[in-house]
């Protein structure tokens, strides 16, 4: 990989150190005076070279390093495809010594490889002329001199009249001078180019490498030389040179053909379609926000003509994903089509993978010459990691469900799985994992989504060795952005939970006594880190890094906080997480979050589900079908059996499974769905068999108080009787309190994980399908978490139990407030609210609302504001009406709510946060309701309020004029201004409140 890396010197010279004594001893006559390889790179490029270039004869003619030289992952065809690489000689760079090894009086064979550079920084200029390799000096030796465009020889000061090769920067050479003592010969590639030319009188005391003393400084790469001597041999070159030509050419053909192979079976896939030209971006297309896009989800391919490489370009016109397929195939541009914004600007791996302890490339390719910016001038240059895995071909299907989902509940209809294309793109292990070979695969997917500039990507391993190995860690996506477009991305992945999520400068820190580790603070899958390999970047002083939002972290990594660490055995298959990628258009908050918003309703469709909840705390039978009366009549939809008890979902005792199973009978004879509460494992102890053992202490014990490890064989007994017991009862909800949050286990004991660095991974693929069960049951699941790309239906608004307690009037102004910050990322059906008619974790009469008759006019307002809000709302009591007026109150909001659901369940406009002081507002938006907006206004004081407020009208797709009807049905035009923008005329009376509805006017 292509990351500039500190590597430790006595490493890099281990790496150099390759005894090639089969090829340094080519028989007892060729005797090898100095041997320099550069050895193997394997995924270092960059790495800072040795200060000794190691001699590998064994004679001790070690070369020492002068200015800076490093290594890069490229080598000589058959060379390379073995993973190894070279040095690449710039910035005054070179190897020499002074030493008097070189005064040989027999023949002698002087050769190496050579590369004249085109990667880092363009050709040389036509008058430069530069020392690949000096056998004395340019008074008295051999030079072979890079001459503009040509390699030279200079003997003893004096050019030979035909030059030895043309120079092709990019391109390998193998070039040998053979002196018989009498004159001297150069091969190019094993064919002789010149002939009988005057051979040196002296050597100077003088070998180098990549220049000549202090001067001529070569720019390029240089992969082996060899010197050696011929004891009575006549010269052969086919026995006596490094060149291989028959090997190289065998070597090269399979290369090729492997190419043309995959680029004939790319040209053949009917998925893809083959145009001549990419399309060009239209900025004129609609707003996704406001109207469908209906672009077809595409993958086009441009062939480059007379070539072996390509192009793909994977759009939906809202966002393209394009891809450079030559020695491997490289993500080379990344755009957001509606505004032209280019986000890519330097090529990485489409993904990385640590198997066992080694890292591995997933495409890629490198020598891109500037890493502030990509042209397509350079993609020819562009060369594979040998050590990287290889793009070996394409499958296009559809997206596929990541899990059960049917239309139920009131949500708004979407297509699952969503529209659009699921490109697989296969890898091929690396070519020097000879054990690996058609034994390992990577596949990289894609899913890019009809009308939303939202794509997926996630991996997944096969694993065919007959051994096991370890998926220790993984980079599901590595992307270089431009500084002016890093906060115009959102990235987040389905590995989302607490303590995944959770950061150090989060509202959580009271958990934690000391600095917490990664796995209790993961911050989220998506890290935004310092690209080692970018140099080039405007530098500020670090003054104003705050200022500017720290511009030098524009590497964007989607990886897990610890793991996976998956032991993947033999003929089985490694899933990945999966990464999300939205990319914004803008820098507004309220856009960008409506955004988000709109992902979430198309990419976790059960988050629109839409259910009117009545809780209580109770198993008496004649108390529950009392409660459940009143609902019937009043059409509340769903039971929630709350805390405390709750219910007990593995308790399958004859008795108390009769108990829910009549219950549900009843409640769904009165068309209500029953659920109920229970603490599954968050701050629950399940027993020292199967607790979470903290890796501190090697104790039972967990952040959030004693949680069990669901990666443990109590998932065996639990889950088996959960199941059993909804199968039983017929229940159709669960709230889920305390679901997997992320306390990890050090256990090493325990079924279904090996030791603390793959719990967490592995708790979360349990709970994720436990998820995807209930889902498939069709069932209503609030947790109190964040797995929502999942099946998770809603969460907490806002979360603080102790607010329950706070007495009504606090809670009225606080809930608008949760509901005013907590739309900002979430829709309103994503956040649950509660009533509190009775108190939950106090009796205080001050908190409740009993005898509800008489506190009728604060029941109405909480009532009000809550379905006003379209949250998933719960009535929490023993009852929900006392008296006919009670009753009707009741009946009355319900049947609104439920008249206007689509628009109160749509998104909300933030127009003020409520403060006490003055006016604050809801204005739900959607643009394809009739009613296309409504407005809900609420006085906090004591004094009516008669004042002016504007109205952004814009995401509503109300174009001109609207029409505005307050609660009495009055009518009002309303003027836009070209933001659509309007300002209304509002009285709203002390305490109280007033909705209006906004209409398209014709």
């Amino acid at each position: 990989m292509s990351y500039f890396k500190k590597v430790n010197q006595a490493t890099v010279q281990l790496l150099l150190v390759v005894f090639l004594f089969s090829v340094g001893r080519a028989n007892a006559q060729q005797l090898v005076q100095a041997h320099y390889n550069m050895g193997r790179s394997g995924a270092i490029t960059y790495a800072t070279a040795p200060d000794m270039l190691k001699d590998q004869s064994g004679k001790g003619n070690d070369l020492k390093k002068n200015g800076q030289a490093v290594f890069f992952a490229d080598a000589p065809a058959d060379k390379k495809l073995n993973g190894e690489g070279s040095i690449s000689f710039k910035d005054q760079g070179s190897y020499s010594i002074s030493g008097n090894f070189n005064k040989l009086n027999l023949p002698f064979v002087l050769e190496g490889w050579f590369q004249a550079n085109s990667r880092q920084r363009g050709q040389q200029g036509k008058e430069k002329s530069s020392a690949a390799m000096a056998y004395g000096d340019d008074k008295a030796g051999y030079v072979l001199m890079q001459q503009a465009d040509q390699w030279v020889l200079i003997s003893d000061g004096k050019e030979a009249a035909i030059a030895i090769a043309k120079v092709n920067p990019g391109e390998w050479i193998h070039i040998a001078l053979v002196d018989d003592g009498k004159s001297v010969s150069a091969f190019a590639n094993g064919k002789k180019v010149l002939d009988k030319q005057p051979a040196a009188k002296t050597i100077a005391h003088n070998f180098s490498i990549g220049a000549l003393g202090k001067q001529h400084y070569f720019d390029g790469l240089v992969y082996e030389i060899r010197l050696s001597t011929l004891n009575k041999l006549k010269f052969d070159p086919a026995k006596h040179l490094l060149f291989n030509g028959q090997q190289l050419a065998k070597k090269q053909k399979e290369a090729t053909e492997a190419q043309r192979t995959l680029m004939t079976a790319l040209e053949k896939n009917k998925a893809i379609i083959k145009v001549s030209e990419f399309p060009v971006a239209s900025l004129n297309s609609k707003d996704w926000l406001l109207e469908k896009v209906t672009s077809p989800v595409q993958l086009l391919m441009q062939k480059n003509a007379g070539q072996l490489s390509a192009k793909l370009l994977l759009t939906n016109g809202l966002l393209s994903r394009e891809f450079y397929i030559a020695e491997n195939l490289a993500c080379v541009g990344f755009k957001n089509e509606s505004n032209d914004a280019q986000f890519l600007r330097a090529i990485k791996p489409e993904a990385r993978i640590m198997l066992d302890s080694t890292w591995y490339d997933i495409g890629g390719l490198s020598g891109q010459a500037e890493k502030s910016y990509l042209m397509e001038s350079w993609y020819p240059d562009l060369i594979a990691e040998p050590a990287a895995f290889r793009f070996t071909g394409i499958e296009v299907t559809k997206p596929v469900a990541r899990y059960p989902w049917q239309q139920k509940y009131n949500a708004v209809h979407a297509d699952w799985p969503p529209k659009g294309l699921h490109v697989l793109m296969h890898y091929q292990a690396p070519r020097n994992k000879n054990n690996w070979k058609d034994k390992v695969q990577v596949t990289v997917h894609y899913e890019l989504y009809e009308g939303m500039p939202v794509i997926a990507k996630w991996l997944t391993i096969s694993n065919n060795t007959g051994t096991s190995f370890v998926v220790r860690e993984t980079e599901t996506e590595v992307l270089a952005i431009n500084q002016d477009q890093v906060k115009r991305i959102h990235m987040e992945s389905d590995y989302s939970f607490a303590l995944a999520n959770a950061d150090r400068a989060g509202g959580a820190l009271m958990h934690y006594k000391e600095a917490p580790p990664a796995y209790q603070t993961g911050e989220s899958t998506t890290a935004w880190r310092i690209d080692e390999d970018y140099h080039t970047w405007a530098s500020h002083n670090q003054a104003e890094d705050k200022f500017l939002g720290f511009p030098h972290h524009n590497l964007l990594v989607s990886r897990v906080p610890m793991g996976p660490s998956e032991t993947l055995k033999s003929n089985t298959q490694f899933t990945s997480f999966t990464t999300f990628e939205l990319l914004q258009d803008d820098d507004d908050r309220e856009r960008q979050s409506l955004a988000h918003r709109k992902f979430y309703r198309k990419l976790a469709p059960q988050i629109t589900e839409s259910l009117i909840t009545a809780g209580i705390t109770s198993h008496d039978k004649p108390k529950l079908k009392a409660f459940m009366d009143q609902m019937g009549e009043l059409g509340f939809e769903r039971l929630d059996i709350m805390a405390w008890p709750g219910i007990a979902h593995d308790n399958l005792d004859t008795n108390y499974v009769a108990l829910w199973k009549d219950i549900a009978a009843y409640a769904k004879n009165k068309g209500i769905v029953l659920g109920g509460y229970e603490l599954q494992v968050a701050s629950r102890g399940r027993g020292a068999q199967y607790d979470c053992i903290d890796p501190v202490s090697q104790k039972p014990g967990s952040l959030f108080g004693q949680s069990v490890c669901i990666a443990s064989d109590w998932q065996d007994d639990y889950y088996t009787k959960m199941w059993e017991f909804f199968d039983k009862t017929g229940l159709m909800t669960y709230n889920m309190d305390g679901p997997y949050h992320g306390d990890v286990c050090a256990a090493t004991n325990h079924k279904y994980h090996h030791n603390l660095y793959d719990s967490q991974w592995q708790q979360w693929k349990q709970q994720v399908r436990v998820l995807h069960e209930l889902q498939r049951r069709n069932m209503y699941v609030p947790i109190p978490d964040w797995y929502f790309l999942n099946g998770q239906s809603a969460t907490g608004m806002g979360y603080r139990e102790a607010s329950a307690n706070l007495t009504p009037q606090q809670q009225l102004l606080l809930g608008r407030q949760y509901i005013y910050d907590g739309t900002w990322h979430k829709t309103p059906t994503m956040g649950w609210m509660s009533l509190q008619l009775v108190g939950f974790y106090t009796n205080d009469p001050r908190v409740g609302l009993e005898p509800l008759a008489e506190n009728i006019a604060r029941y109405e307002l909480a009532l009000f504001q809550h379905l006003a809000s379209g949250c998933q709302f719960t009535v929490r009591g023993n009852r929900l009406y006392d008296t006919p007026e009670t009753k009707a109150m009741l009946k009355k909001w319900l049947d609104w709510f439920k008249k206007y659901r689509a628009i109160l369940t749509s998104d909300i406009i933030h127009i003020s946060r409520p403060t006490g002081r003055d006016l604050d507002a809801m204005l739900h938006v959607n643009p394809e309701l009739d009613e296309k907006g409504m407005l809900v206004v609420f006085n906090p004081i004591d004094k009516a309020i008669s004042k002016q407020m504007k109205l952004p009208l814009y995401y509503t797709g109300i174009k001109g004029k609207a029409m505005l009807t307050d609660q009495s049905g009055e009518q009002s035009s309303l003027t836009l201004n070209e933001k659509q923008e309007t300002i209304i005329n509002l009285s709203i009376p002390a305490g109280g409140f007033s909705w209006f509805t906004i209409k398209q006017q014709d």
